[in-house]
């Protein structure tokens, strides 16, 4: 079916949509690409801290690397997601009655943030970042001695990086909302097809493994002893919205796939039942040539049986379930071990 080009688009792509999509057309990899913009910005941290005289020259200190991680590492965790919704959303239209036109306008929805949304969550995490500067500035400005062009640097670039990176937490958000939204156009599920079904539990599973990744690369980088209670607590709220973004935009599709297994072990029950009546007429008559094939049949039925209940109704594979849970204990034992090594050689 020929596509529509003279269609517009839903709303309007937000300035981060074109910056990503600016990063994604150059001749090198976007992770490459944001990896380098992590490098560039803390080695200009530490070139600052150098000159302001809060680090001894070309000495190293992991808590520099933290806003330039919540800048362009959640940037390229967005590029990432928005690659897997677009390759994952063919195969699931199998199960849609769409054409192409209805394709492409969800692959733009799920790859693209609405302007105004984008600008709300960037009000709101300015907000946070404020009263989270506010709430420590002794804790790290005064027991680090910043000085003061350092702290004004430092707090500007905090600015920047949660009024912007923060927009991981709308973005998938959003994303996961479109996932619920999508599978309940489905009006049926196919449970001897379940490769479309499988689709969207790889971009549930990968968001997750996202906020887990990002999510320990802080626990790495984090000083402990600034703020344990608030690093639990972070670590406690990312692992319940980790799972919560794995398995609750799939409800639907599981919910689904039970009610069709149900409707065919039922349709299955009512053939054992008239074929077992079959088979004791054909006994009754002793037609016992009639009867061998019957119970032939009722074999056939109960491998069907088999089957039937050897299929899963989770709407994931066992491969991408086990790769998520092995992410949400990554952080878990980086804190661990974070705290075990304070508590033997800080005290």
């Amino acid at each position: 079916m020929q596509k529509n080009t003279n269609e517009m688009p839903p709303y309007p792509s937000s300035f981060i949509d074109r910056f990503m999509r600016f990063i994604q057309r150059l001749s090198i990899p976007y992770w490459m690409t944001y990896l380098l913009l992590f490098i560039l910005g803390s080695v200009i941290n530490h070139v600052l801290a150098w000159i302001d005289g809060w680090l001894p020259v070309f000495t190293f200190n992991k808590l520099l690397l933290l806003f330039p991680l919540w800048q362009w590492g959640t940037l390229a965790a967005i590029t990432y997601l928005n690659m897997t919704s677009e390759a994952i959303l063919p195969s699931f239209r199998e199960l849609l009655d769409i054409d192409d036109d209805m394709l492409e306008k969800l692959k733009y929805e799920f790859t693209t943030l609405p302007t105004q949304g984008v600008i709300l969550s960037g009000i709101v995490w300015v907000l946070a970042y404020l009263v989270l500067t506010y709430l420590s500035y002794d804790t790290i400005y005064v027991r680090y001695e910043f000085g003061n062009t350092f702290k004004v640097f430092i707090f500007l670039e905090g600015l920047i990086g949660y009024s912007t990176g923060s927009v991981i937490y709308y973005h998938s958000i959003r994303q996961l909302w479109l996932v619920s939204r999508t599978v309940k156009m489905v009006k049926r599920f196919n449970l001897f097809r379940l490769g479309p079904v499988y689709a969207f539990s790889r971009l549930t599973s990968q968001t997750g493994i996202s906020w887990m990744f990002l999510l320990g690369l802080t626990l790495l980088l984090f000083p402990l002893d600034l703020a344990k209670g608030l690093t639990v607590a972070i670590l406690v709220f990312q692992v319940m919205m980790a799972l919560v973004a794995f398995v609750l935009p799939l409800r639907f599709v599981y919910h689904h796939l039970v009610l069709e297994k149900r409707r065919l072990l039922g349709e299955l029950n009512q053939q054992i039942e008239l074929t077992v009546k079959r088979l004791h007429l054909s006994l009754d008559k002793d037609e016992v040539d009639g009867a061998s094939q019957i119970g032939n049949a009722l074999m056939g039925l109960n491998s069907e049986r088999e089957i039937l209940m050897d299929i899963s109704t989770w709407p994931w594979r066992t491969g991408t379930l086990t790769a998520f849970l092995s992410a949400i204990f990554l952080p878990i034992v980086l804190l661990l071990i974070q705290i075990v090594i304070q508590k033997w050689f800080g005290g």
